[in-house]
């Protein structure tokens, strides 16, 4: 998807400026609302990448002036009105009854875990790995030359506009993992072969881009390249 969260290589958005001792969450809610999205995953509500594409297709204005996790909170509220675990009414009648936002403190981790907190608790320390068996053979090696296609997706895509239709070199092959656009839009796992690629920094945006040995990684799916 050609959205305002693809901001390779865009002007005009400042510098990222690293906050020292950055805590995980800055306010309590947050915290919540990334356990929300752990749960929903683990239940078999959604997917991370039904997630990213929930958060892409918000306005742009939206995107650029809520907080990281103000993006999450719109994007779920979408994502379980869609699957009918909410309504829209539940959702806006809840919000009339607070006049401020009040969050009961978070309860202490019990001694004996659920089966279902256990996994839960995996989840959020270990991640969900997403590699998967295939039986096709890749057709990529580390020091190959390669070609990206030139696809403009409306869904969900793991191909960044500033490296579509860029020669790179393939630096790893990361076995075969789900695909994301399948997922996204809720076609299941389907395995497929993952690459990490390097591009030269002049290769993606000319001239004006920075010269010597600057290079970008992109992990990328094997059905987005062409072979050289």
């Amino acid at each position: 998807m050609n959205g305002i969260h693809d901001i390779g290589g865009r002007h005009g958005l400042g510098p990222v400026i690293p906050e020292a001792n950055e805590p995980p969450f800055h306010v309590a809610w947050e915290g919540r609302m990334h356990g929300i999205a752990v749960a929903c995953q683990i239940s078999g509500i959604n997917n991370s990448p039904e997630h990213r594409s929930a958060v892409e297709q918000l306005p742009y204005v939206t995107y650029l002036r809520n907080s990281y996790y103000e993006n999450w909170v719109c994007a779920f509220e979408e994502l379980l009105v869609r699957k009918g675990i909410v309504t829209s009414a539940e959702l806006h009648r809840r919000a009339g009854e607070q006049s401020a936002i009040v969050m009961q403190d978070h309860p202490h981790e019990p001694t004996n875990l659920s089966e279902y907190a256990s996994k839960l608790k995996s989840v959020l320390y270990q991640g969900a790995p997403q590699d998967r068996p295939i039986s096709r053979r890749p057709k990529f090696k580390p020091g190959d030359p390669v070609k990206t296609l030139n696809l403009n997706s409306r869904g969900h895509s793991r191909l960044p506009g500033y490296v579509r239709d860029k020669t790179g070199v393939v630096e790893l092959y990361h076995g075969a993992h789900c695909h994301s656009e399948a997922q996204a839009e809720g076609r299941g796992e389907i395995p497929e072969h993952l690459y990490a690629v390097r591009f030269n920094a002049c290769s993606l945006w000319g001239p004006g881009g920075e010269a010597g040995e600057t290079t970008v990684c992109v992990d990328l799916f094997e059905d987005y390249l062409l072979a050289v």
